[in-house]
């Protein structure tokens, strides 16, 4: 899933290197940061302001949502590595040149993307949600929305599951992503690299995809039927429909509380009742009572009537 740092995606594009801060420890032997490397990576109000206005402005992002140590770390150690020594410097070099531009988005919604991802709960979805699910929409299909999809291998995966369990059935797979860059790759189905498949099973890579050039491969096209694409901020944007199955993997782990606490209100919204929430290996929602879940297994949690 592409994840305007909502999503966690991997490494930096491109890497950055980041010195070791040295920890000090606390009364019960807990490393924590002291001041001084709490006071190297902050960004001063008047400036991270001054930053939000101007991606707000250029990209509809609103980073007043994302204002925590560890992105105020990594914003800080970008610029460092841009060659300017102010925000307001490189604010006015992205209004001049769009590609600078594409690169801070770039930078912003760090992307990796790959099938069957975390296998392990693929494997409990097979095992034991779909068949329920399945059983409760009988005979109407699947209605699901996969969100942060970047390059469309998550709701490509979920699609081959569905056409395995109910291939007679009309599932129908939302995908959304805030970057409609890779939205078009994702549209394309493709092309995929070997190493975006990696994770899937071997019997999956050769019932859906497809070679494309050399070394490159596309998802079969009576998959790629199940899923539409479109571009959306779910801090920004709303939506009324109600699905049966919301996927929202990595996507919430950068965000501070109070925006967490939010996200997780607005998708308790979107699932219907009986349905199911599936969220990142990484991520927990602790008080799920509180938003209207059951919680079934790690990353699975089914929606109260």
């Amino acid at each position: 899933m592409k994840t305007n740092f909502l999503q966690e995606k991997g490494q930096l594009n491109p890497p950055l290197n980041i010195p070791n801060e040295k920890p000090l420890f606390d009364q019960n032997n807990r490393p924590q940061p002291g001041a001084e490397d709490r006071d190297r990576w902050r960004i001063e109000d008047s400036d991270y302001t001054y930053l939000r206005n101007a991606i707000l402005d250029l990209l509809s992002i609103d980073l007043a949502h994302y204002r925590t140590r560890q992105m105020e770390r990594r914003l800080t150690t970008y610029l460092a590595h841009s060659g300017y020594s102010s925000w307001m410097g490189y604010v006015q070099l992205l209004y001049k040149r769009p590609e600078k531009l594409q690169a801070f988005l770039k930078f912003l919604t760090i992307n990796v993307s790959s099938f069957y991802r975390d296998g392990d709960k693929w494997d409990y979805l097979t095992r034991s949600v779909l068949p329920d699910l399945l059983h409760k929409t009988s005979p109407q299909g699947i209605q699901a929305w996969s969100i942060g999809c970047s390059m469309g291998a998550e709701p490509y995966t979920l699609a081959m599951l569905l056409n395995d369990f109910a291939p007679e059935r009309r599932h129908q797979i939302r995908a959304s992503d805030i970057d409609s860059t890779v939205l078009e790759q994702a549209r394309n189905a493709g092309p995929y690299s070997p190493n975006a498949l990696r994770e899937m099973p071997q019997e999956l890579i050769e019932k859906y995809l497809v070679a494309s050039g050399k070394n490159q491969f596309r998802v079969h096209t009576n998959i790629r039927n199940f899923v539409t694409f479109e571009q959306f901020d779910l801090l920004q944007n709303s939506t009324t429909r109600l699905y049966d199955l919301v996927l929202c993997r990595n996507l919430v782990i950068y965000f501070p509380t109070s925006v967490k606490e939010c996200v997780f209100m607005r998708l308790a919204q979107t699932v219907k009742p009986g349905g199911i929430l599936f969220i990142g290996s990484t991520e927990t929602i602790t008080h799920y009572r509180h938003y209207g879940f059951n919680y079934l297994a790690p990353s699975f949690y089914q929606r109260t009537a």
